[in-house]
C-alpha cells in the first residue's frame, strides 16, 4: 500500500520540508544567476528565487508566527541583486545559512 503524500507527517514537519526544499532551489537558482552571463537567463533566475522568498517567508510564518529572521535575508538580497559582486553574495549566502541552520 502506497502512503499518501504528508501522511503521518506532523505540520512542522511540511513546514520544514517546504523550507528546505525552497532555501536549496534558492541556492541552485543563486549559484546559476552568480554563474550566467546572459541577461534572459539572470532574470529567470531572478524569478525563482523570487518565488522561492515567497514560500520561504510563508513557511516561516506558517510554522513560527514570525518572519523577523527573514528582514536581513531580504536586505542582502535586494543589495546582491542591485550590486553583484562576491561580497555580497557571501553575505547573502551566511544569511541563508543561518536560516537553515537556525
Amino acid at each position: 500500500m502506497v502512503d499518501k503524500i504528508g501522511e503521518g507527517s506532523t505540520p512542522q514537519e511540511i513546514y520544514k520540508k517546504d523550507f528546505d526544499r525552497a532555501v536549496n532551489l534558492f541556492q541552485k537558482s543563486l549559484a546559476g544567476y552568480q554563474q550566467s552571463t546572459e541577461p534572459h537567463q539572470k532574470e529567470k533566475f531572478k524569478d525563482v528565487m523570487d518565488k522561492c522568498l515567497v514560500i520561504i517567508h510563508e513557511t516561516i510564518q506558517s510554522a513560527k508566527g514570525t518572519q523577523k529572521p527573514l528582514n536581513k535575508v531580504d536586505q542582502d538580497y535586494q543589495t546582491f541583486i542591485a550590486n553583484d559582486n562576491p561580497k555580497t553574495l557571501e553575505q547573502l549566502n551566511k544569511d541563508l545559512d543561518s536560516l537553515q541552520n537556525g
